[in-house]
């Protein structure tokens, strides 16, 4: 299956540099560091595991990757571009595709397309700009990657939980981004579900040739990682 035209920028650097780097990182919230003095180097191209326990700093990690959490030590780089000012987050941002885990179906009426389409908020349309035909166009092709082109018209909430994962992964994927982030993906789906949804990411993965960081905590859902990084106490061992 060949790469829908839109996404060929996708693959734009090779796996001997860096996607994301932290060096002596330390970061928490208000009650006390999750991260302490950690150093941690993902290649462009890689499909990466994170593990650990809860508790272990997994989503601080992509918090900090992400320009939302500053640290309060050592340096961050994402994309080859340090994190160092707010300009520098929001430039980080918009070329992250950001999966989070199972939701519980949205309060108000929504199509899975709408949904999709939401993706392209601050990387195209915004306040006072409304989405274009290319946005739009975007999106259908983006659903048939992941296989959801004939629910496109299909009200979100009256998906499965596999198949709102698969718009949420069309959602980050319509943003064109370089990096895709994924906290526990496959939380709260049947195996069978788990099982579709992590040969599909891993298909995108070398289809597209974009750098993934799955945060997980096992390998019950049969993942293959190019890598894997195991967090323990806000460290990597």
């Amino acid at each position: 299956m060949s790469s829908p035209a839109f996404l060929n920028d996708l693959a734009v650097t090779p796996h001997d540099e860096d996607a994301i780097t932290l060096h002596r990182v330390s970061a928490g919230y208000g009650d006390g560091p999750v991260l302490t003095d950690l150093s941690l180097r993902i290649h462009c191209g890689e499909l990466v595991g994170m593990l650990g326990p809860n508790g272990a700093g997994k989503t601080t990690v992509l918090r900090v990757a992400m320009g939302l959490l500053v640290p309060a030590a050592g340096r961050v780089a994402v994309l080859g571009r340090p994190l160092d000012t707010a300009a520098d987050r929001s430039w980080v941002r918009l070329r992250i595709g950001y999966v989070p885990q199972v939701q519980a179906p949205p309060a108000l009426p929504i199509t899975v397309a709408d949904s999709v389409l939401l993706g392209r908020w601050g990387r195209s349309f915004r306040f006072l700009r409304r989405p274009t035909r290319e946005d739009r166009a975007l999106v259908r092709e983006t659903l048939e990657l992941v296989g959801m082109a004939e629910l496109a018209a299909r009200d979100l909430a009256a998906l499965s939980g596999g198949q709102r994962q698969r718009a949420a992964l069309a959602r980050a994927l319509v943003r064109r981004p370089r990096l895709l982030l994924m906290d526990e993906p496959t939380t709260y789906l049947d195996q069978e579900a788990q099982r579709d949804l992590v040969r599909l990411i891993e298909r995108l993965h070398d289809q597209l040739n974009i750098t993934t960081v799955v945060v997980t905590h096992g390998r019950e859902a049969g993942w293959r990682f190019d890598r894997t990084v195991y967090l323990n106490d806000g460290g990597a061992a």
